[in-house]
C-alpha cells in the first residue's frame, strides 16, 4: 500500500510538471511572448478568454490528481477506469486535447439529429425533451441520468456483442436509462434489435448517420474509432470511459453508475 501511495505522488509530480510547462507554452504562443519561468501575481483585472481556459485546465488537472490518478485498477474491485486510461486522460488535460471532460455540459441540441430507428426520422425538439431527462420532460426525473453507449464504427461485431451483454447484466429499470448510439441503417437495427434484444432485454438505439452526435461529444477518438460510454446527468457530463472492451462494457456501465 505504501508503494502504491509512492508512485501515485511520483506520477502526479511528473503530470503536474508536464502540465505546468505545456500551460507555459500554451500562454506564450497565444500572447506572442516568451514563457514565464517564474510565477507572477495575480491582480484583480477580469480575466482573458485564453486565461479563463488556462485556468479551467488548471481546475480540472487538479480535480484528477486528487480524484482519480492512481485509483484505477480492476473493474471486479468496482472501478470503471483502468490506471492506464485515466493516465491517459490526464495526459490529454495538459496536452490541451479538445474533447469532453467530466464535469463539461452535455449538450442537448445534438440529440434531436438523432434518427429513431422505428421510423428513421430524427428526434428533434420534442423526442430530445422525451429523452434527455434534464430537459424537463414531464415523465423523467430531471435529476436521473442517462447512459449513452456509442460506436462510430458500421456493423461493428463489438458494440454488437456490447449490447448483447448489457441486455443481460442490467434490469429492466436500469436498461431502460441506457441507449445506444451508432452509424448503422434504421432498417439494420431493427433487424438485430428483433433477433437479439426483444422482451425484457429490449434496448434503445438511435442512429447518428452523419456521425454529428459523435462529433459533437468527442466521441471519434483522436486516433482511432472505439466504444465510448458517458453518462449523462442534470446538463454534465458524470462520467467518461474511452476505448471500452465489449467483454467489460456491462461491468464498467454498472460500476460508473455506483459510483454517481
Amino acid at each position: 500500500m505504501a508503494l502504491n501511495r509512492m508512485n501515485k505522488f511520483n506520477k502526479q509530480k511528473e503530470l503536474a510538471a508536464k502540465m505546468a510547462v505545456a500551460q507555459q507554452q500554451r500562454a506564450a504562443a497565444e500572447s506572442g511572448a516568451p514563457a514565464a519561468v517564474e510565477e507572477e501575481v495575480e491582480d484583480e483585472k477580469p480575466l482573458s478568454a485564453e486565461e479563463t481556459k488556462l485556468r479551467n485546465d488548471q481546475q480540472r488537472f487538479a480535480y484528477l490528481l486528487d480524484n482519480s490518478l492512481g485509483n484505477g485498477g480492476d473493474f471486479d474491485k468496482g472501478y470503471y477506469l483502468t490506471e492506464q486510461q485515466e493516465n491517459e486522460n490526464a495526459d490529454a488535460v495538459f496536452r490541451g486535447v479538445e474533447r469532453l471532460y467530466e464535469g463539461d455540459p452535455a449538450p442537448t441540441t445534438p440529440f434531436a439529429r438523432l434518427c429513431d430507428i422505428e421510423n428513421g426520422e430524427p428526434l428533434g425538439k420534442r423526442g430530445t425533451k422525451r429523452l434527455v431527462p434534464w430537459e424537463g420532460s414531464r415523465t423523467n426525473n430531471s435529476g436521473d441520468y442517462l447512459v449513452v453507449i456509442t460506436d462510430p464504427r458500421p456493423k461493428s461485431t463489438e458494440l454488437r456483442a456490447a449490447m448483447r451483454g448489457l441486455a443481460g447484466a442490467l434490469t429492466g429499470e436500469a436498461l431502460g436509462k441506457c441507449v445506444v448510439i451508432n452509424t448503422d441503417s434504421a432498417a439494420e437495427n431493427r433487424r438485430f434489435a428483433k433477433k437479439n434484444l426483444e422482451g425484457d432485454k429490449a434496448l434503445r438505439i438511435l442512429v447518428d448517420p452523419d456521425r454529428a452526435w459523435m462529433r459533437d461529444y468527442t466521441a471519434l477518438g483522436e486516433t482511432r474509432y472505439s466504444i465510448t460510454i458517458f453518462v449523462l446527468r442534470e446538463g454534465k457530463v458524470e462520467k467518461i470511459a474511452r476505448e471500452v472492451e465489449a467483454e467489460v462494457l456491462p461491468l464498467v456501465v454498472q460500476n460508473a453508475l455506483r459510483s454517481l
